[in-house]
């Protein structure tokens, strides 16, 4: 009992945050709005009020970067939009923004709708689906001609593996850190002393399963990115996030080097479409689980209201980014506390975004609660799916679009329903997505009268 006592003093929130992470940061909301800890004595905060949420986000930014926990995954993104800082982000961001505007989202519908059909042709009339693995195929198929140019069926198996290793990896080590998480803390509190509070240990490198399952997928990937980089350089321009890249230059006037380009590609392949199908997955599944709700959105012309208010309130209720770090990279004050160069900083959207002190029946799927009227008196960072502040997620109308489009297109077509024995529990890998990856949904086509209101 002592040894345990002592053991749980000296590795502080560890085996909280490799547990019931997600009943942990609501526990932290509840407290306040930033709670104190520590993993292994590496100083953590939990921050879940907005007012300080936004200074994070927006006054304060300069003190922090991109978490520890995702700059140790740099051995898939490498340093693409997700995981750079500073001035390199920076350019990197002014890059890639043209290709999600706003004014593209209409241009990209038409490949939506085609991925749809492909999808959606082999369900027959009634049946049992993944759903999840039929909304990733479907997310994959959108995003490879628009930011892509071409079919990119032959780099599907490559991203699947890589997924699934990127995801077991987040896993392992997060469970490896738990136990032996006290060298990682002791080299960052040196590191730290030295002047270099951004230093992150490289898990990737570690002798363990989970890391060489990684590397072994990612290499698998990145010779099927450079042997496409080199294929493309080689043809002319065309009107896509590839040639984007290639026609891009530097500061100093250079092309981007292949690794950079390669970076911005895989990040895209992740980012590009997982989120997606975690958020349309979630989605469906709530309308499985509300058929009021799903016959009245059946019954709505199309990009009505309610189709928004669903999406917002899912987002809400399962955001794929369920949580967002930073590191302090110098001292700061946030509200009343001081917070010290080295610290790792949480943000959970999923405890925020079901707190008791902004929603009414948080826990509840109520899609009519988004009115105008409630959205203006919000707290700004009260509801932030897509993160917030300059580092707001590039995709985010990208996003918002493609899901307005496909779950109204779907729940119009077909009444979902759970399939016995479906528990939909989530699962935190670097999205919040079910477990395993299956959600396994009912369907049966609607009567046409339904679908289309009349």
């Amino acid at each position: 009992m002592i040894t345990d006592t002592l053991v749980r003093r000296l590795s502080g929130s560890a085996h909280a945050l490799a547990g019931d992470t997600l009943a942990f940061y609501q526990e932290c909301e509840r407290a306040g709005g930033i709670v104190r800890t520590h993993v292994w004595g590496l100083p953590v905060f939990i921050v879940t009020d907005p007012a300080l949420i936004e200074e994070i986000f927006i006054r304060k930014k300069a003190c922090f970067m991109k978490s520890a926990g995702l700059r140790a995954s740099r051995r898939a993104f490498g340093l693409g939009l997700l995981t750079s800082d500073g001035e390199l982000w920076r350019h990197q961001r002014q890059i890639m923004q043209p290709a999600f505007r706003v004014s593209n989202l209409e241009m990209y519908w038409p490949w939506v709708q085609a991925a749809m059909e492909r999808v959606l042709g082999s369900w027959g009339e009634a049946g049992v689906r993944d759903i999840h693995r039929d909304m990733t195929d479907l997310c994959f198929e959108v995003l490879a001609i628009p930011l892509f140019g071409e079919d990119m069926a032959g780099v599907r198996p490559h991203v699947i593996e890589a997924a699934a290793a990127l995801h077991a990896f987040h896993e392992g080590f997060s469970k490896w850190a738990a136990v032996a998480g006290i060298l990682v803390a002791g080299m960052r509190a040196v590191s730290t002393r030295l002047g270099r509070p951004d230093f992150v240990f490289d898990p990737s490198r570690l002798p363990t399963e989970f890391a060489r399952r990684l590397q072994a997928a990612m290499a698998g990937l990145d010779k099927f990115v450079f042997e496409l980089i080199e294929r493309r350089r080689a043809e002319p321009l065309r009107d896509d996030l590839v040639s984007v890249l290639l026609a891009a230059r530097d500061e100093t006037g250079a092309p981007l080097s292949r690794q950079q380009i390669r970076d911005e590609i895989v990040t895209m392949f992740f980012a590009g479409h997982e989120t997606g199908a975690a958020s349309i997955s979630w989605t469906l599944y709530l309308l499985a689980k509300h058929p009021d709700v799903a016959r009245a959105l059946a019954a709505e012309p199309e990009g009505g209201p309610l189709a928004h208010q669903v999406i917002h309130e899912s987002l809400r209720l399962f955001p794929p980014a369920y949580r967002v770090g930073r590191t302090a990279i110098e001292s700061c004050r946030l509200g009343f506390t001081d917070v010290p160069a080295g610290a790792e900083i949480m943000i959970p959207q999923w405890a925020v975004q079901r707190s008791s002190r902004y929603f009414d029946h948080p826990d509840d799927f109520h899609p009519e609660r988004w009115t105008p009227e409630f959205m203006k008196q919000l707290p700004k960072f009260a509801y932030f799916p897509f993160g917030g502040g300059p580092r707001i997620c590039i995709g985010n109308h990208f996003g918002l679009h493609e899901g307005v489009q496909v779950v109204g297109e779907i729940n119009r077509r077909f009444e979902l329903r759970l399939a016995p024995g479906t528990q939909a529990v989530p699962e935190l890998g670097i999205t919040l997505l079910p477990r395993e990856g299956t959600l396994r949904l009912e369907f049966r086509r609607r009567e046409r009268s339904a679908a289309s209101g009349n």
